[in-house]
This record gives structure tokens, C-alpha cells and sequence, in this order.
């Protein structure tokens, strides 16, 4: 049921992270920089949390484990590129960059 949500959503970064590398200037890098930083994030937190789940609640089959493992790189894609997206929208639009 999750690869309903998560495939169509990784296959729209791939094509957002693709469309935004062809920019090479400084202002592009920033953005790449700060949107890593963004997704970076992810992959510990989601750790933690099924750490937490995995203790305190209740144990969880090593299937399990490996799939939300597995999972989590995919969600860190599809927050990279939608960062990207959001963060190039941002800097292109200079009324939004004032708020």
C-alpha cells in the first residue's frame, strides 16, 4: 500500500532533482546545498523513530525492520527533490524571498 504513495512521488523527484542539476552557477549550489540539508534529516529521524517503536511499544518482525529500512531512502529522494522544487521556486519568485 505504501509503494502507491511512494513510487509516483519518487519517480516526480527524480524528474525534479534531473530538471535542477542542469543549473551550474553559485545560486544553484546554494540551493542543492540547502535542500541536502533538508533531506539529510530524515533518514535519522525515521531511525529513531522505529528505534523507539521497537522498544517502547513493541517488537517488530526483522521484515518489518528491512522494509521501513528500505523505505526511508526513497522518502529522503522524494524530500530532496520537492526541496529543491520549493527552494528554486523561492529564489526565482523575489516577493516570497522577503517572507
Amino acid at each position: 500500500m505504501s509503494a502507491l504513495i511512494v513510487v509516483p512521488l519518487y519517480l516526480i523527484a527524480i524528474f525534479l532533482v534531473i530538471s535542477s542539476s542542469r543549473s551550474k552557477d553559485s545560486k544553484g549550489a546554494a540551493v542543492r546545498y540547502r535542500a541536502m540539508s533538508y533531506a539529510i534529516v530524515v533518514f535519522p529521524i525515521g531511525w529513531l523513530i522505529m528505534e523507539a517503536y521497537r522498544h517502547l511499544i513493541q517488537p517488530v518482525p526483522l521484515e518489518t525492520y528491512r522494509g521501513f529500512m528500505t523505505m526511508l531512502l526513497p522518502i529522503i529522494f522524494i524530500v530532496y527533490g520537492f526541496s529543491l522544487f520549493l527552494l528554486r521556486r523561492r529564489m526565482s519568485d523575489p516577493e516570497a524571498a522577503d517572507h
